[in-house]
Protein backbone atom coordinates (compact mmCIF):
# COMPACT_ATOMS: atom_id res chain seq x y z
CA UNK A 1 0.00 0.00 0.00
CA UNK A 2 1.41 3.28 -1.07
CA UNK A 3 0.78 6.40 0.91
CA UNK A 4 -0.34 9.45 -0.92
CA UNK A 5 2.28 12.02 -1.53
CA UNK A 6 2.70 14.86 0.76
CA UNK A 7 3.52 18.24 -0.50
CA UNK A 8 4.99 21.27 1.15
CA UNK A 9 1.52 22.55 1.89
CA UNK A 10 0.51 19.59 4.02
CA UNK A 11 -2.28 17.13 3.65
CA UNK A 12 -5.32 17.85 1.57
CA UNK A 13 -8.88 18.06 2.84
CA UNK A 14 -11.54 15.50 2.29
CA UNK A 15 -12.75 17.23 -0.80
CA UNK A 16 -9.27 17.14 -2.26
CA UNK A 17 -8.53 20.82 -1.42
CA UNK A 18 -6.30 22.37 1.20
CA UNK A 19 -7.60 22.68 4.69
CA UNK A 20 -7.63 26.46 5.13
CA UNK A 21 -8.22 26.28 8.92
CA UNK A 22 -5.36 23.94 9.59
CA UNK A 23 -2.91 24.91 6.84
CA UNK A 24 -2.66 28.70 6.46
CA UNK A 25 0.45 30.35 5.32
CA UNK A 26 1.45 33.51 7.02
CA UNK A 27 0.84 36.75 5.14
CA UNK A 28 3.97 38.19 3.77
CA UNK A 29 3.30 41.43 5.72
CA UNK A 30 2.31 39.59 8.88
CA UNK A 31 -1.47 40.28 8.70
CA UNK A 32 -4.12 37.63 8.66
CA UNK A 33 -5.39 36.52 5.33
CA UNK A 34 -8.70 37.95 4.15
CA UNK A 35 -11.60 35.54 4.47
CA UNK A 36 -13.72 34.95 1.43
CA UNK A 37 -17.22 36.36 1.81
CA UNK A 38 -19.98 34.96 -0.27
CA UNK A 39 -22.45 37.35 -1.97
CA UNK A 40 -25.97 37.44 -0.49
CA UNK A 41 -29.17 38.04 -2.33
CA UNK A 42 -31.49 41.04 -1.66
CA UNK A 43 -34.16 38.73 -0.29
CA UNK A 44 -31.75 37.41 2.32
CA UNK A 45 -30.80 40.96 3.35
CA UNK A 46 -34.46 42.00 3.56
CA UNK A 47 -35.18 38.95 5.68
CA UNK A 48 -32.49 39.86 8.13
CA UNK A 49 -33.78 43.50 8.40
CA UNK A 50 -37.41 42.50 8.96
CA UNK A 51 -37.31 42.42 12.78
CA UNK A 52 -35.83 45.93 12.99
CA UNK A 53 -38.36 47.38 10.47
CA UNK A 54 -41.38 46.04 12.42
CA UNK A 55 -40.34 47.91 15.59
CA UNK A 56 -40.17 51.22 13.71
CA UNK A 57 -43.75 50.78 12.41
CA UNK A 58 -44.97 50.06 15.95
CA UNK A 59 -43.35 53.25 17.26
CA UNK A 60 -45.02 55.30 14.51
CA UNK A 61 -48.50 53.94 15.34
CA UNK A 62 -48.03 54.61 19.06
CA UNK A 63 -46.97 58.20 18.41
CA UNK A 64 -50.04 58.84 16.30
CA UNK A 65 -52.33 57.35 18.96
CA UNK A 66 -50.76 59.62 21.59
CA UNK A 67 -51.32 62.70 19.43
CA UNK A 68 -54.96 61.76 18.88
CA UNK A 69 -55.46 61.22 22.62
CA UNK A 70 -53.96 64.60 23.45
CA UNK A 71 -56.17 66.26 20.84
CA UNK A 72 -59.28 64.64 22.30
CA UNK A 73 -58.35 65.80 25.79
CA UNK A 74 -57.85 69.35 24.55
CA UNK A 75 -61.19 69.29 22.75
CA UNK A 76 -62.84 68.27 26.00
CA UNK A 77 -61.02 70.82 28.15
CA UNK A 78 -61.19 73.89 25.91
CA UNK A 79 -65.03 74.17 25.77
CA UNK A 80 -65.15 73.67 29.54
CA UNK A 81 -62.63 76.44 30.00
CA UNK A 82 -64.42 78.73 27.57
CA UNK A 83 -67.72 78.12 29.36
CA UNK A 84 -66.16 79.66 32.46
CA UNK A 85 -65.50 82.96 30.66
CA UNK A 86 -68.33 85.44 31.30
CA UNK A 87 -69.25 89.11 30.89
CA UNK A 88 -72.33 91.22 31.65
CA UNK A 89 -74.32 93.42 29.21
CA UNK A 90 -74.69 97.15 29.84
CA UNK A 91 -78.24 96.80 31.14
CA UNK A 92 -77.74 93.66 33.25
CA UNK A 93 -76.13 93.02 36.63
CA UNK A 94 -74.70 89.61 37.47
CA UNK A 95 -74.49 87.57 40.65
CA UNK A 96 -71.99 84.67 40.67
CA UNK A 97 -72.32 81.45 42.66
CA UNK A 98 -69.93 78.53 42.99
CA UNK A 99 -71.59 75.30 42.02
CA UNK A 100 -69.19 73.01 40.19
CA UNK A 101 -69.23 69.19 40.36
CA UNK A 102 -66.88 69.14 43.37
CA UNK A 103 -68.05 72.12 45.44
CA UNK A 104 -71.21 73.27 47.21
CA UNK A 105 -73.31 76.16 45.92
CA UNK A 106 -72.15 79.39 47.56
CA UNK A 107 -72.19 83.11 46.82
CA UNK A 108 -69.05 84.44 45.13
CA UNK A 109 -69.52 88.04 43.94
CA UNK A 110 -71.66 90.72 42.31
CA UNK A 111 -70.63 91.66 38.78
CA UNK A 112 -71.45 95.21 37.70
CA UNK A 113 -73.23 95.95 34.40
CA UNK A 114 -71.04 96.12 31.30
CA UNK A 115 -68.09 94.19 32.78
CA UNK A 116 -65.23 92.95 30.60
CA UNK A 117 -64.57 89.26 29.94
CA UNK A 118 -63.55 87.40 33.13
CA UNK A 119 -63.18 83.81 34.31
CA UNK A 120 -66.15 82.89 36.50
CA UNK A 121 -65.04 79.33 37.26
CA UNK A 122 -65.66 75.86 35.86
CA UNK A 123 -69.40 75.10 35.83
CA UNK A 124 -70.11 78.11 38.10
CA UNK A 125 -73.41 79.86 37.18
CA UNK A 126 -73.72 83.63 36.65
CA UNK A 127 -77.30 84.90 37.10
CA UNK A 128 -78.29 88.09 35.26
CA UNK A 129 -80.95 90.61 36.34
CA UNK A 130 -82.06 93.91 34.74
CA UNK A 131 -80.37 97.03 36.08
CA UNK A 132 -82.20 99.54 33.87
CA UNK A 133 -85.73 100.98 34.13
CA UNK A 134 -88.53 98.43 33.97
CA UNK A 135 -92.31 98.84 33.69
CA UNK A 136 -95.54 97.02 34.36
CA UNK A 137 -98.40 98.22 32.13
CA UNK A 138 -102.10 97.41 32.26
CA UNK A 139 -103.66 98.38 28.93
CA UNK A 140 -106.53 97.43 26.66
CA UNK A 141 -104.07 97.54 23.78
CA UNK A 142 -102.82 93.92 23.44
CA UNK A 143 -99.48 95.08 22.01
CA UNK A 144 -98.62 97.33 24.94
CA UNK A 145 -99.61 95.60 28.17
CA UNK A 146 -97.58 93.28 30.38
CA UNK A 147 -99.81 90.37 29.42
CA UNK A 148 -101.09 89.29 26.04
CA UNK A 149 -104.54 90.50 25.11
CA UNK A 150 -106.68 93.30 26.51
CA UNK A 151 -106.16 94.04 30.16
CA UNK A 152 -107.82 96.30 32.75
CA UNK A 153 -108.37 96.71 36.49
CA UNK A 154 -111.90 97.21 37.86
CA UNK A 155 -112.51 99.15 41.09
CA UNK A 156 -115.85 100.30 42.60
CA UNK A 157 -116.57 103.85 43.82
CA UNK A 158 -118.33 104.75 47.08
CA UNK A 159 -121.67 104.80 45.21
CA UNK A 160 -120.97 101.33 43.71
CA UNK A 161 -120.16 102.36 40.17
CA UNK A 162 -117.56 100.07 38.58
CA UNK A 163 -114.67 102.08 37.12
CA UNK A 164 -112.18 100.55 34.66
CA UNK A 165 -108.52 101.58 34.99
CA UNK A 166 -105.59 101.47 32.60
CA UNK A 167 -102.39 102.11 34.55
CA UNK A 168 -98.59 101.87 34.39
CA UNK A 169 -95.87 101.28 36.99
CA UNK A 170 -92.24 102.37 36.35
CA UNK A 171 -89.41 101.10 38.59
CA UNK A 172 -85.87 99.78 39.00
CA UNK A 173 -84.63 96.68 40.80
CA UNK A 174 -82.85 97.54 44.06
CA UNK A 175 -79.41 96.12 43.19
CA UNK A 176 -78.14 96.94 46.69
CA UNK A 177 -80.29 94.02 47.86
CA UNK A 178 -79.58 91.77 44.88
CA UNK A 179 -78.34 88.78 46.88
CA UNK A 180 -81.40 88.76 49.17
CA UNK A 181 -83.70 89.22 46.17
CA UNK A 182 -82.05 86.37 44.26
CA UNK A 183 -82.10 83.90 47.13
CA UNK A 184 -85.66 84.69 48.28
CA UNK A 185 -87.47 85.38 44.99
CA UNK A 186 -85.13 84.98 42.03
CA UNK A 187 -84.47 81.29 42.50
CA UNK A 188 -88.11 80.57 43.31
CA UNK A 189 -89.46 82.21 40.13
CA UNK A 190 -86.30 81.76 38.01
CA UNK A 191 -86.48 85.53 37.63
CA UNK A 192 -83.10 85.56 35.86
CA UNK A 193 -85.03 84.31 32.79
CA UNK A 194 -87.51 86.36 30.78
CA UNK A 195 -90.49 84.15 31.58
CA UNK A 196 -89.63 83.93 35.27
CA UNK A 197 -89.23 87.70 35.54
CA UNK A 198 -92.69 88.27 34.02
CA UNK A 199 -94.25 85.71 36.36
CA UNK A 200 -92.67 87.41 39.36
CA UNK A 201 -94.09 90.82 38.36
CA UNK A 202 -97.50 89.31 37.71
CA UNK A 203 -97.64 87.71 41.16
CA UNK A 204 -96.27 90.73 43.05
CA UNK A 205 -97.04 94.00 41.24
CA UNK A 206 -100.44 93.04 39.84
CA UNK A 207 -101.96 92.02 43.16
CA UNK A 208 -100.72 95.08 45.02
CA UNK A 209 -101.87 97.49 42.27
CA UNK A 210 -105.36 95.99 42.20
CA UNK A 211 -105.65 96.11 45.99
CA UNK A 212 -104.43 99.72 46.23
CA UNK A 213 -106.71 100.94 43.43
CA UNK A 214 -109.79 99.34 44.96
CA UNK A 215 -108.94 100.69 48.40
CA UNK A 216 -108.47 104.28 47.24
CA UNK A 217 -111.34 104.35 44.70
CA UNK A 218 -113.86 103.51 47.42
CA UNK A 219 -113.10 106.86 49.01
CA UNK A 220 -114.70 108.80 46.13
CA UNK A 221 -118.02 108.88 44.32
CA UNK A 222 -118.20 108.63 40.56
CA UNK A 223 -119.36 112.25 40.41
CA UNK A 224 -116.21 113.33 42.25
CA UNK A 225 -113.87 111.57 39.84
CA UNK A 226 -115.75 112.29 36.61
CA UNK A 227 -113.91 115.11 34.92
CA UNK A 228 -112.15 116.35 38.09
CA UNK A 229 -108.45 116.51 37.24
CA UNK A 230 -107.39 117.60 40.74
CA UNK A 231 -108.99 114.58 42.38
CA UNK A 232 -107.49 112.24 39.77
CA UNK A 233 -103.99 113.47 40.61
CA UNK A 234 -104.75 113.04 44.32
CA UNK A 235 -105.98 109.48 43.71
CA UNK A 236 -102.87 108.67 41.68
CA UNK A 237 -100.53 109.87 44.45
CA UNK A 238 -102.39 107.91 47.11
CA UNK A 239 -102.31 104.70 45.05
CA UNK A 240 -98.55 105.08 44.44
CA UNK A 241 -97.85 105.39 48.16
CA UNK A 242 -100.15 102.48 48.99
CA UNK A 243 -98.60 100.16 46.38
CA UNK A 244 -95.08 100.87 47.68
CA UNK A 245 -96.09 100.09 51.25
CA UNK A 246 -97.88 96.90 50.27
CA UNK A 247 -94.89 95.66 48.22
CA UNK A 248 -92.57 96.09 51.20
CA UNK A 249 -95.09 94.41 53.51
CA UNK A 250 -95.59 91.46 51.14
CA UNK A 251 -91.94 90.89 50.12
CA UNK A 252 -90.18 91.92 53.32
CA UNK A 253 -87.72 94.37 51.72
CA UNK A 254 -87.88 97.36 49.33
CA UNK A 255 -86.76 95.35 46.32
CA UNK A 256 -88.33 97.80 43.82
CA UNK A 257 -87.46 101.52 43.70
CA UNK A 258 -88.21 104.60 41.62
CA UNK A 259 -86.67 104.89 38.11
CA UNK A 260 -84.23 107.48 39.51
CA UNK A 261 -82.63 104.92 41.86
CA UNK A 262 -78.83 104.61 41.81
CA UNK A 263 -76.78 101.97 43.67
CA UNK A 264 -75.99 103.21 47.15
CA UNK A 265 -78.76 105.84 46.99
CA UNK A 266 -82.20 106.12 48.56
CA UNK A 267 -84.93 103.79 47.37
CA UNK A 268 -88.00 105.92 46.58
CA UNK A 269 -91.46 104.58 45.73
CA UNK A 270 -92.02 103.27 42.18
CA UNK A 271 -93.87 105.70 39.91
CA UNK A 272 -97.57 104.98 39.40
CA UNK A 273 -99.53 106.57 36.53
CA UNK A 274 -103.27 106.40 35.82
CA UNK A 275 -103.41 106.39 32.03
CA UNK A 276 -107.19 106.27 31.65
CA UNK A 277 -110.40 105.82 33.65
CA UNK A 278 -113.46 104.46 31.88
CA UNK A 279 -116.94 105.02 33.33
CA UNK A 280 -119.91 102.83 32.25
CA UNK A 281 -121.65 104.28 29.20
CA UNK A 282 -125.02 104.48 30.99
CA UNK A 283 -123.52 106.60 33.75
CA UNK A 284 -121.82 108.83 31.21
CA UNK A 285 -125.14 109.34 29.39
CA UNK A 286 -126.83 110.24 32.68
CA UNK A 287 -124.12 112.76 33.47
CA UNK A 288 -124.49 114.27 30.01
CA UNK A 289 -128.27 114.52 30.38
CA UNK A 290 -127.95 116.19 33.76
CA UNK A 291 -125.43 118.58 32.39
CA UNK A 292 -127.61 119.33 29.38
CA UNK A 293 -130.60 119.93 31.66
CA UNK A 294 -128.57 122.26 33.83
CA UNK A 295 -127.51 124.22 30.79
CA UNK A 296 -131.11 124.46 29.55
CA UNK A 297 -132.26 125.69 32.97
CA UNK A 298 -129.59 128.33 32.92
CA UNK A 299 -130.69 129.39 29.42
CA UNK A 300 -134.33 129.67 30.49
CA UNK A 301 -133.37 131.64 33.59
CA UNK A 302 -131.39 134.01 31.44
CA UNK A 303 -134.32 134.44 29.06
CA UNK A 304 -136.70 135.26 31.95
CA UNK A 305 -134.26 137.72 33.38
CA UNK A 306 -133.83 139.26 29.94
CA UNK A 307 -137.61 139.72 29.54
CA UNK A 308 -137.92 141.09 33.02
CA UNK A 309 -135.29 143.62 32.27
CA UNK A 310 -136.96 144.53 28.98
CA UNK A 311 -140.33 144.98 30.75
CA UNK A 312 -138.72 147.18 33.34
CA UNK A 313 -137.21 149.31 30.59
CA UNK A 314 -140.51 149.64 28.70
CA UNK A 315 -142.39 150.54 31.87
CA UNK A 316 -139.85 153.19 32.69
CA UNK A 317 -140.06 154.58 29.14
CA UNK A 318 -143.87 154.65 29.24
CA UNK A 319 -143.74 156.66 32.40
CA UNK A 320 -141.54 159.16 30.69
CA UNK A 321 -143.78 159.27 27.59
CA UNK A 322 -146.93 159.76 29.62
CA UNK A 323 -145.27 162.67 31.20
CA UNK A 324 -144.73 163.96 27.64
CA UNK A 325 -148.42 163.23 26.82
CA UNK A 326 -147.93 160.37 24.32
CA UNK A 327 -148.58 156.64 24.42
CA UNK A 328 -145.35 154.70 23.65
CA UNK A 329 -146.83 151.50 22.21
CA UNK A 330 -149.25 153.28 19.92
CA UNK A 331 -146.63 155.72 18.78
CA UNK A 332 -144.19 152.95 17.86
CA UNK A 333 -146.84 151.10 15.84
CA UNK A 334 -147.77 154.18 13.90
CA UNK A 335 -144.21 155.29 13.27
CA UNK A 336 -143.29 151.87 11.90
CA UNK A 337 -145.40 152.54 8.79
CA UNK A 338 -147.00 149.10 8.89
CA UNK A 339 -150.43 150.20 10.17
CA UNK A 340 -152.87 151.88 7.76
CA UNK A 341 -156.01 151.83 9.93
CA UNK A 342 -156.57 152.66 13.55
CA UNK A 343 -159.15 154.04 15.98
CA UNK A 344 -158.29 156.85 18.31
CA UNK A 345 -160.24 157.57 21.44
CA UNK A 346 -161.54 161.11 21.68
CA UNK A 347 -159.76 161.79 24.93
CA UNK A 348 -156.34 160.43 23.96
CA UNK A 349 -155.00 163.90 23.29
CA UNK A 350 -152.81 162.53 20.47
CA UNK A 351 -152.18 164.56 17.34
CA UNK A 352 -151.03 162.28 14.47
CA UNK A 353 -149.13 163.28 11.40
CA UNK A 354 -149.84 160.58 8.81
CA UNK A 355 -146.96 159.04 6.90
CA UNK A 356 -146.09 160.40 3.46
CA UNK A 357 -147.57 158.48 0.51
CA UNK A 358 -145.10 159.56 -2.11
CA UNK A 359 -147.52 162.21 -3.64
CA UNK A 360 -147.70 165.85 -2.67
CA UNK A 361 -151.42 165.93 -3.30
CA UNK A 362 -152.40 163.11 -1.00
CA UNK A 363 -152.13 162.59 2.71
CA UNK A 364 -154.07 163.37 5.83
CA UNK A 365 -154.75 166.43 7.81
CA UNK A 366 -153.79 166.46 11.45
CA UNK A 367 -156.92 165.89 13.44
CA UNK A 368 -157.70 166.48 17.07
CA UNK A 369 -160.90 164.63 18.09
CA UNK A 370 -163.53 166.43 20.11
CA UNK A 371 -164.00 165.49 23.69
CA UNK A 372 -166.26 162.49 24.29
CA UNK A 373 -166.13 161.17 20.71
CA UNK A 374 -164.04 158.79 18.65
CA UNK A 375 -162.42 159.50 15.35
CA UNK A 376 -161.61 157.01 12.60
CA UNK A 377 -158.82 158.00 10.32
CA UNK A 378 -157.87 156.26 7.16
CA UNK A 379 -154.55 156.83 5.48
CA UNK A 380 -154.52 155.96 1.81
CA UNK A 381 -151.23 155.11 0.23
CA UNK A 382 -150.27 157.27 -2.68
CA UNK A 383 -150.43 156.36 -6.30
Amino acid sequence: MVDGPTGPTGPTGPDGGDDADEQEEPHPLGAAATLAVSRQSRKERRGRRAPGGGSRIGLSLGYRALVVLIALILLAIIPTFLSGLKKTPRNMIGISYGGGPFESAHFQKIVKPGSALFFNGFFDPLYLYPSDQQNYIVSKNPRVGAIRGKDQIIAPTSDRVQLTYQVAMYFKLNTDLLRQFHEQLGLQYKAYTSGGWNNLLQDTFRQQIENALQQQTRRYSVGDLYGNAKLLVQLQTQVQKTVSQKLISALGEPYFCAPTFKPGGKCESPNFIVKQIDIPSGVVTAFQNVRTSQIQIEVMKNQVLQRQEEAKGIAALNVQLRIAGQNYVLLRAIESGKINFWVLPSDSGVTIQGPATGSSGSGTTPTTPAAGSATTTTIKPGG
